[in-house]
């Protein structure tokens, strides 16, 4: 393979460190190649290198969202904006010099991001619901209820077996989407409720089955929620204790790798599942208030420290968070959320946000972020 002057692991740390694009062209240099680039153990060292290097983490991150008025994929490299334009520049458009209020975002005011909107994929005549991401891949969930897995880089899809029926009665309206990596696979979790409990419903990539684990467990919830992926473990916010007079709440989370169950502390006794969401701010847990009661919220509480109770903090933002998400992008004092159907990219250190227009996607539908990878979807992670 290629020139006796280089040593093999100097290659493959040479291109370890290229993005997928290239390497896809490299494939056709020779059997060889072609044979290395889609070998287990280098796309396991090439997706690594991004996830171990910041600099190799930010060439490959991308965004990704759908448009709420067509059934696309597309995605943008923000990064790349932000590097040509430098942190000095955004800093200044974010500045204290923009009186900027929640009620004057509109076009006029707009932060133009002109690096290229990419087209990943069309899926079948439905759209994408629910939209997550995990090294380097991506799981659709589509508004027929069924679920895609998509490799952006590769352009690769594959659609998932039907989810087993759990039992008469059921309605399932938990997803999560993560990899374990005690055993390099890629699972998708549905949360259904029964009644007297719920049950979990685990997909791997490995296998390309689902499997149902027999144990239901004694919390309840009435809506659609994500799951929220930290720590190797997807998170819900439920309602405690079926049968029990008084409705208390509880964060539960569903540990990849083990398959097991645990409760995490909530900042307030008095937090009701029904008013609240649990989501990801950053790196860490955080606790919203829904809106539903028609109020703009802008304070909400973030867990420091993983699992202790003593770590969560109050903190605000100039956005109502009630109805916006972190969008899971953040570059140092900018973090980007999806705020209704607008990006908008916040200063963290300051009450300053500018709206970011995409030309051609004046409303986004759900938005993500993933990292460029050569993971197949072929059954073969490793």
């Amino acid at each position: 393979m290629g020139n006796p002057d280089f040593p093999s692991d100097i290659i493959l740390e040479i291109l370890s460190r290229l993005p997928v694009k290239l390497l896809c062209r490299f494939r056709c240099v020779s059997k060889s190649w072609r044979s290395l680039i889609a070998d287990p153990d280098f796309v396991k060292m090439h997706l690594n290198k991004a996830i171990e290097n910041e600099d190799i983490f930010n060439q490959r991150r991308r965004l990704i969202f759908t448009d709420v008025s067509i059934r696309l994929l597309q995605s943008l490299n923000l990064d790349e904006f932000l590097n040509n334009n430098n942190d000095a520049v955004v800093d200044s458009y974010l500045g204290e010099d923009n009186d900027n209020h929640i009620d004057k975002i509109n076009g006029d005011d707009d932060l133009r991001v002109p690096t290229d909107v990419h087209y990943i994929c069309s899926l079948p005549n439905y759209w994408v619901f629910l939209l997550f991401h995990s090294n380097g891949l991506l799981l659709c969930l589509l508004h027929n209820g069924g679920f895609y897995l998509v490799n952006p880089a590769t352009r690769e899809s594959k659609k998932l077996a039907e989810k087993p029926d759990v039992g008469k009665g059921y309605y399932s309206s938990g997803v999560g989407f993560g990899f374990d990596h005690s055993s390099g696979d890629y699972k998708v979790v549905v949360l259904s409720y029964l009644e007297g409990g719920i049950m979990f419903s685990v997909y791997t990539l490995k296998t390309g089955s689902w499997r149902m684990i027999q144990r239901r467990y004694p919390y309840k919830f009435d809506r659609m929620q994500k799951g929220i992926l930290l720590n190797g473990a997807l998170h819900w916010l439920l309602m405690d204790r079926v049968g029990v007079e008084h409705r208390s709440s509880v964060i539960i989370s569903f540990n990849l790798a083990a398959e097991n169950v645990r409760e995490i502390p909530l900042p307030l006794a008095s937090i009701d599942a029904r008013d609240y969401n649990v989501g990801a701010y950053s790196d860490f847990l955080c606790v919203i208030h829904s809106g539903a009661d028609g109020g703009m919220h802008n304070e909400f509480w973030i867990m420091k420290e993983y699992s202790a109770r003593e770590s969560w903090t109050k903190i605000r933002i100039p956005i109502a968070f009630s109805v916006s998400r972190h969008s899971g992008f953040w570059k140092k004092s900018h973090d980007l959320f999806l705020f209704r159907d607008q990006l908008l990219l916040c200063n963290s250190n300051g009450p300053r946000f500018r709206n970011i227009s995409i030309s051609g996607l004046p409303r986004v539908n759900e938005v993500g972020i993933y990292l460029e990878s050569l993971v197949s979807l072929n059954n073969n992670v490793d």
